[in-house]
């Protein structure tokens, strides 16, 4: 599964918005949106974004 849908089905569950899961991490939505298409993969923010969420994941992800 890629990590937009993963992040998507997570963030439904918590009940927040991509713009809430990225001001909970300190970053722009923008930038966010980056990271969840691809276009960006820094480790300790993927891992950011587990730890918020409480999931793992897929390893085709990171």
């Amino acid at each position: 599964m890629e990590l937009k849908n993963q992040v998507k089905i997570a963030l439904i569950k918590k009940g927040w918005s991509q713009r809430e899961l990225a001001r909970q991490m300190g970053i722009s939505a923008p930038y966010l949106q980056d990271i969840l298409v691809g276009n960006r993969t820094p480790e300790q923010r993927l891992k950011q974004i587990e730890d918020l969420l409480d999931i793992k994941l897929t390893k085709e992800v990171m």
